[in-house]
This record gives C-alpha cells, structure tokens and sequence, in this order.
C-alpha cells in the first residue's frame, strides 16, 4: 500500500515528497525535527500517540528560537498528524518524523526572512528495538549552546551524533556516550542517560548540554510518583558509569533501554537492573493505553 506523508499544507504520495538539491535544509542542516511514536494496542482497536501536543508545542519553540515561521499551532499539527494516520491506515506502532526547515535555494546559510517548509513523515520502528547495550564513552564532546544549541532538535547538530555513534559501533559497542568539555556526562548520541544508585535515580542536568527529552521528563514523573524511588537531576562526573547499579537511557525512539556495559567494564550485574526494569513496564504500559490515569497522555486516533 502506498504511504502517504504531509508536505506543505497537502498531503502527498511518499514519492512526491521531496526538495531540490540546491535546498538550503539539505546542503546547510537548517531545520528543526521531532520524534513521536504511536503505539497499537490489538485489544482497544486503537493507536495511541504518547505526549503528541507536547511534541509540537517543544517543536514550536524551537523554530521560534531558530525564526523558523511555521503558521500552525500545536493543536493543528496534532489534528493534521491524526489525520496522516488515518489516511495511512496505520494500525501498528508508528514512529512520526516532523520536519521545519529552510526551503529556499541560495548559497548563503541564513535564518533571516527565509521560506519555510513543513513536512510530517511516518516511519517504521522496528530498528529500536533492543536493550542492554554496552556502551563507549566518545572522544567527540557533546555540541554546547553557544554552539549549536544542543537544548533545541536541529538537524545540524545530528552530525554530533552521527560522529560519535559511528565510532562506538566500529569499536564493537552498540552505543556512545558523550561528555561535556569539563569532562561531565551529558548523554547518548541521540538519547538522555540515567545512573541509578540503589533506588536512586540521577541524571545529568541542561547546563550540561543535555537535549530535554520528553522521554526524560516521563521517566522523571513516574520516579516522582513511586514513593519507593528518589531522584536528582545533577552534574555527574565518568566514573559514575562505572560505580552504578543500573544505567539506562531514554528516548522517544529508543524508549527506555538499559546499558549493561560502559567502557569495558560491567555496569551492575551485568543484566536488566529492578529499577529499569520497573520503569520499563511502567512506560510500556502507560504508551499502550493500559493505565486510566494517564490517559491525558495519549492522544487516541481511532
């Protein structure tokens, strides 16, 4: 069957979707993208779409920090993402690529008064799924806000990411771990990392360059709502890879995967940990429509 994706104010067949070669998006990295996943659930009949108008609400301030002028509002891009759904017949699980960016085609590099283009793109997860990694800790440092701003999606700064997953997967790890320039933990290439300590979870803090993931802020929710959990969000020094009981990370394509592995040494016991474990059911479940109470997250489209 063929897919259909919205481009421009129109929804088109995949194949039509494209830009010229001469694209500023394409040859300069000039755009803002978003991650969503939608989840089936075979016993409801229903896909659910996790934080959907938060997605585009955090999309939106990206394109206004970078003046990207998008005429939607969040509630628009959801309405028209539940739409590319319908009209794609999607009843699987889902993962959505929006994409703002620079569509004019000139030499120069610029965000001033330039033309916007909006695609909403729908694409297989099948590639995240796996756990218990081992990871490496990179020798490319994480992008900072004076240079990238790494608190904001943009497609440059992927190049970051690009440069330090490649190296770890050459040397034979399934991840990268990437460090601030004073040599503090930031994140994974392309998603938030978390060391647990008994039943206490940490993660790296924003002034540590890290991207506030809205996987993140789930994780941190639910930490908050366990009476039996504490947490802190705090600058965490290398070597706290090496000390912890569990490590994982999180991400809207990735969800929540742990590492069982950190520079060649064995994180824990070398398998899944309770605390990663617990989260990963509990998120899991929330995603796939099984918890009433969160049902404010979900957005349904059938």
């Amino acid at each position: 069957m063929a897919m259909y994706t919205f481009m421009n104010g129109k929804f088109i067949p995949d194949e039509e979707a494209s830009v010229p070669i001469r694209n500023k998006a394409l040859n300069y990295g000039l755009g803002i993208i978003e991650g969503i996943r939608g989840y089936w659930n075979p016993d409801h009949k229903q896909l659910y779409v996790f934080r959907l108008t938060l997605h585009y609400e955090r999309l939106l301030e990206a394109c206004r920090a970078l003046a990207i002028d998008i005429p939607y509002t969040a509630s628009q891009l959801s309405e028209i993402t539940v739409e590319l759904i319908k009209i794609n017949n999607v009843k699987r699980n889902i993962y959505i690529r929006p994409f703002a960016f620079i569509d004019q085609e000139s030499l120069r590099p610029s965000l001033i008064n330039e033309q916007y283009g909006l695609t909403i793109a729908l694409v297989e997860p099948g590639i995240y799924a796996f756990n218990e990694l081992k990871t490496l800790t990179s020798s490319w440092l994480r992008i900072t806000t004076n240079t990238i701003p790494s608190q904001l999606k943009t497609s440059a700064g992927y190049m970051n990411s690009a440069l330090a997953y490649s190296d770890a997967v050459r040397s034979g790890a399934d991840e990268a771990i990437l460090l601030t320039r004073e040599g503090n933990l930031s994140e994974a290439s392309t998603s938030n990392l978390f060391v647990v300590r008994g039943d206490h979870i940490l993660t790296p803090q924003a002034s540590d360059d890290i991207f506030p993931g809205i996987t993140r802020s789930t994780v941190l929710t639910l930490a908050e709502d366990d009476p039996s959990l504490t947490w802190e969000i705090t600058t965490l020094p290398k070597t706290s890879l090496y000390t912890a009981d569990e490590v994982f990370l999180t991400g809207t394509a990735i969800q929540i995967v742990s590492v069982v592995s950190a520079d060649f040494r064995q994180v824990g016991s070398g398998i899944t940990g309770p605390v990663t474990a617990y989260l990963q059911k509990s998120y899991m479940d929330i995603v796939h429509g099984k918890v009433p109470n969160r049902f404010n997250w979900l957005t349904a489209v059938y």
